[in-house]
């Protein structure tokens, strides 16, 4: 088995032509999902990264039990967050089927939103994270020295930097502090050597995989729609990388995830 730690399973019926909506959009969702089973992969994190698409990530958790929720506000979106969002937040993050908080976190490559806004939005989710003792699931590019600075403002539950593509430095210390790391496609592209390099020094024990589907199929289906079935090309590139088969990774991987996430513990059947 292999968990799909983070894919965005409510976008992926829009990147179709002409897009899904409604039940049709379901409809492709449980087509998706059945191929992720039949290749071993479940359970898959969904994260919500707007607050236009939060309500209808509950609902794909909802209608299957092997589909799991994280809330957040993505930093492209920070200018989003202001007076009272930590407690919209809360309400949705109140939800049974939310594993974490995220994604959040700091993108200064493309500044979609302004840094100050950015580090605002990042803090309160850190701190709602710690208020409800949830994991956080860490967006960073081109930010490391203020994403380090700011993770220790996570709580005791930890979290992950997600789709990991900076520096050894930065993975090292994300792991000294407790995070795991989790590697997408881009670790299996042919020019990702130096991704490679950095993935043979996060300990396995500190390692998770996903998709980010739709966005960056790993070869060979780059340039299309990505899906959670092919999380095990990840896994087969980061067993090449630490020279363990595939079933040791992934054993280690979904234990990693079971031990961040705790789907089964929060399994209760009611709202927290």
């Amino acid at each position: 088995m292999l968990v799909d730690t983070h894919c965005h399973l409510d976008m992926l019926p829009r990147w179709l032509e002409p897009p899904l909506r409604g039940n049709a959009a379901h409809a492709e969702i449980a087509e998706v999902l059945e191929r992720a089973r039949a290749r071993g992969v479940g359970p898959v994190l969904n994260p919500g990264v707007t607050w236009a698409e939060l309500p209808g990530v509950l609902e794909v958790a909802e209608r299957h039990p092997d589909v799991w929720a994280a809330a957040g506000i993505h930093p492209h979106e920070a200018e989003t967050w202001l007076d009272g969002s930590r407690d919209r937040l809360r309400a949705l993050a109140n939800h049974r089927r939310v594993m974490a908080i995220g994604e959040t976190g700091l993108d200064y490559f493309y500044e979609s939103a302004s840094r100050e806004a950015q580090i605002r939005a990042f803090r309160e989710q850190l701190a709602l994270a710690r208020e409800l003792d949830l994991p956080v699931i860490v967006h960073t590019r081109d930010a490391e020295a203020d994403t380090l600075d700011m993770l220790p403002e996570a709580g005791p539950a930890g979290g992950v930097l997600h789709c990991f593509t900076g520096t050894a430095d930065l993975a090292g210390a994300a792991v000294a502090r407790g995070f795991m790391v989790s590697f997408s496609g881009i670790v299996a592209f042919k020019k990702s050597q130096d991704l490679r390099d950095v993935a043979r020094q996060v300990p396995l024990s500190h390692t998770l995989v996903e998709t980010d589907a739709p966005f960056l199929a790993p070869p060979p289906h780059r340039g299309k729609r990505n899906e959670p079935t092919w999380v095990v090309h990840v896994a087969e590139a980061l067993a090449e990388v630490h020279g363990v088969d595939l079933e040791t990774l992934a054993r280690i991987t979904t234990e990693n995830a079971r031990r961040l996430f705790r789907f089964e513990e929060r399994n209760l059947g009611a709202a927290r």
